[in-house]
């Protein structure tokens, strides 16, 4: 055989060694394809392959090797799986990194290494995957101005200013805000009061945070000098949402009140407790909220102070809005010639931010 016989056939054993190495990578490539894709199941049946880009605004992103990005929305997909790990947030703000695998019970586990067991769930809890990445404080607050002005037969003068600005971190919130009321009626005074409050919470948990707050109140017309209940106890928040928010806490507290009468001044610990819950009705159309908080005095019982405040906000758009709000005061052992009870109804206009 000649020499160049020798060559051809050698460069044929090349040939068929780099095609069998071809076949096998693109085996491989199809095999892993196959193996370690995200997989979506929607209502009619057919099943998506690819990998899992997220969900926001009840929609899926999921990229597909045959056809690039292709968006499904949520009410349409009935289970879900992931071969990498995704980050799940549910409705409840309860989050996690982990696996995503479909159960028989058609609900949904996330497993993660930093839970025991996996976190289960329904289809429909689930709010994002693989949510955008959000700003390290975000701030949201409202201011809200009422005026009630007569001239004539009555000449009144009303003036009420009520504001809030909450920073919420990961683990911190914190919280200021206050109110201002002043009357006049035929150039006589007739109302003068002042109420700021502070605080601020650390969660431990989703749910569960330690809190601070001081609370400052001045009144002429209950002869009040000042009013500081400084506090700390725990809270646990059910929901906290664009929609809807509700928390509870307790806690103990130091009492102390200064007022204008010789002898009457106070103080004294106390438990305290509050209430905060707002939610949106109707497509965002408007909003129910109630604020309630008390002390009661560990000594003496008949120590007993309650604020509440309750109405209803209607958006006008550009973030402002309009609130009917009903306010009641109870202080149970009120300086000699002063009610127990103070009542209020407003009309004010407001603006909110995000």
């Amino acid at each position: 055989m000649r020499l160049d016989d020798y060559e051809f056939i050698h460069v044929i054993k090349k040939l068929y060694k780099i095609k069998i190495a071809i076949v096998g990578f693109l085996l491989t490539i199809t095999f892993c394809g196959s193996t370690f894709a995200d997989e979506v199941l929607i209502k009619n049946g057919d099943r998506i392959s690819g990998q899992i880009i997220g969900m926001k605004n009840h929609t899926l992103t999921i990229e597909t090797p045959y056809a690039g990005q292709i968006i499904i929305q949520w009410d349409q997909v009935t289970s879900i799986e992931t071969d990498s790990i995704v980050h799940v947030v549910l409705e409840d703000k309860t989050a996690g990194r982990g696996i995503l695998k479909k159960t028989e019970t058609e609900e949904l586990t996330l497993e993660t290494e930093n839970l025991m067991e996996p976190l289960r769930f329904s289809i429909s809890q689930v709010e994002f995957i693989n949510p955008p990445s959000e700003p390290s404080v975000k701030f949201k607050g409202r201011v809200n101005a009422g005026i009630d002005v007569h001239k004539g037969n009555t000449d009144t003068d009303a003036y009420y200013l009520d504001g809030e600005l909450v920073a919420r971190t990961q683990k911190n919130r914190y919280t200021v805000g206050g109110e201002v009321n002043r009357e006049e009626e035929s150039g006589e005074e007739t109302a003068d009061n002042w109420f700021l409050y502070t605080s601020y919470d650390h969660f431990l948990t989703q749910k569960w945070y330690l809190y601070t707050k001081a609370n400052f109140e001045q009144d002429d017309f209950k002869d009040l000098n000042l009013r500081t209940i400084i506090g700390a106890g725990s809270g646990y928040q059910f929901f906290e949402e664009e929609l809807r928010n509700l928390s509870v806490q307790g806690g103990i507290a130091y009492v102390n009140e200064d007022y204008s009468i010789s002898g009457e001044d106070n103080n004294y610990s106390a438990g305290i407790w509050n209430v905060d819950y707002d939610q949106y009705f109707f497509n965002k159309f408007i909003q129910f909220f109630h604020h309630h908080e008390g002390t009661i005095g560990l000594e003496d019982t008949e120590d007993l102070l309650v604020r509440t405040r309750t109405g209803l906000r209607i958006p006008l758009g550009n973030s402002f809005n309009t609130t009917f709000q009903y306010n009641w005061d109870w202080h149970n052992t009120p300086a000699p010639g002063t009610d127990r009870v103070d009542e209020r109804y407003l009309f004010t206009i407001g603006y909110r931010w995000n």
